[in-house]
C-alpha cells in the first residue's frame, strides 16, 4: 500500500512540477511579448496637434518656435521646484527647522508654479493667435482634452 501511495505522490509532484514550469514559461513569454509592443517614448503632441488642426507649414514652424521658447523658459523653473522639494523633504527629520522651512519652501514652490502657469497661458494664447477662427475652436477643444487626459478625480475611490 505504501508503494502505490508513493507512486501517486511522485506522480502528483511531477505533474505539479511540469505545470509550474509551463506557467513560468508562459509568464516569461507573455511578459516579453507585452513589453516589446509598448513604447516608452511620449507621443509627439505638437505633431498630433498640427495634424488635428490641419496647420499650414508656416503655422507649424511658428508653433515649434513658440514651443521651444516656452520650454526654455519653464525647464529651469521645474528644476527649481524639484530642488525645493528635495530641500523640503530632506528636512523632515529636523523638527525644529521643519516648520519655518515648510513655510518658506511652500511659498517658493507656489511662486514658481504660479510663474509656470502664467507662462503656459501666455504660450497657449500665442499659439492660438496664429490660428484661424475654425482652428481656434478645435484648438480650444484639443487643449481641454489634453488637460483632462490624465485627470484623476480625487472624490472617487479607486
Amino acid at each position: 500500500m505504501s508503494q502505490t501511495t508513493s507512486k501517486y505522490v511522485t506522480l502528483g509532484v511531477l505533474l505539479l512540477l511540469l505545470l509550474n514550469t509551463g506557467l513560468v514559461i508562459f509568464l516569461v513569454a507573455d511578459r516579453n511579448r507585452s513589453h516589446s509592443n509598448s513604447s516608452h517614448t511620449r507621443p509627439d503632441i505638437a505633431a498630433q496637434m498640427a495634424k488635428e488642426l490641419k496647420m499650414s507649414d508656416a503655422q507649424r514652424q511658428q508653433h515649434l518656435t513658440y514651443r521651444e521658447n516656452y520650454y526654455k523658459e519653464t525647464r529651469p523653473l521645474y528644476d527649481s521646484i524639484r530642488k525645493m522639494r528635495v530641500v523640503l523633504f530632506s528636512a523632515v527629520g529636523n523638527t525644529q527647522q521643519a516648520d519655518s522651512l515648510l513655510v518658506a519652501c511652500n511659498e517658493k514652490i507656489n511662486r514658481l508654479q504660479n510663474s509656470i502657469n502664467t507662462l503656459t497661458v501666455a504660450y497657449l494664447q500665442r499659439v492660438r493667435s496664429i490660428l484661424d477662427t475654425a482652428q481656434q475652436k478645435d484648438f480650444d477643444q484639443f487643449i481641454l482634452r489634453m488637460m483632462q487626459r490624465s485627470r484623476r478625480d480625487s472624490s472617487k475611490s479607486k
